[in-house]
């Protein structure tokens, strides 16, 4: 399996992320196993570093979380918009290919009705249909096939006869 530049930088976000997450647990850790505030000798307290993290006003921590919150709802609606693209493309794809496919669909059908049409005919007439079919007239049908202008008019009214059908059905 082989990375490109899309899948390599799907994993660096990735492990990106887990690293963030790793940290977020640890300080969490950190604050909820925090030792109580030293004291000194004249009753007063001294606040250790893990104290100094609640010297930050409550709204100042809302803030950023706030922000954080934003920040990942950007990126995941930037992922989205990239994702929406992406299937845009993917769905124009598969419509020209399904219009290549119905082009191939009317080409086999008509090669279809073509071949039933000369399976009921004569074996003698099969080249003198398939000759009419590709619009010779018919004298030109009679002369390479060794029948009458009779017989390869015939023929060609016949074809244009199946013609006329095919399109009224």
């Amino acid at each position: 399996m082989t990375f490109g530049a899309r899948e390599i930088i799907w994993l660096l976000i990735a492990v990106l992320v887990v690293y963030v997450l790793l940290q977020l647990l640890r300080l969490r850790r950190a604050s909820s196993s925090r030792p109580a505030p030293l004291e000194v000798a004249s009753g007063t307290s001294v606040p250790d570093e893990g104290v100094v993290e609640d010297a930050v006003p409550v709204a100042a921590r809302d803030e950023v979380r706030e922000r954080a919150e934003r920040i990942a709802l950007e990126l995941e609606v930037q992922q989205l918009r990239r994702d929406i693209g992406q299937l845009r493309t993917e769905i124009d794809t598969q419509r020209r290919e399904i219009g290549r496919l119905a082009g191939e669909l009317g080409e086999l059908r008509d090669t279809v009705a073509g071949v039933e049409a000369t399976q009921r005919v004569s074996p003698q007439y099969n080249e003198a249909v398939m000759l009419a079919r590709r619009g010779l007239s018919a004298e030109a049908v009679a002369e390479r096939c060794g029948i009458s202008v009779a017989e390869a008019a015939l023929v060609r009214s016949m074809i244009q006869r199946e013609g006329q059908q095919g399109e009224d059905a």
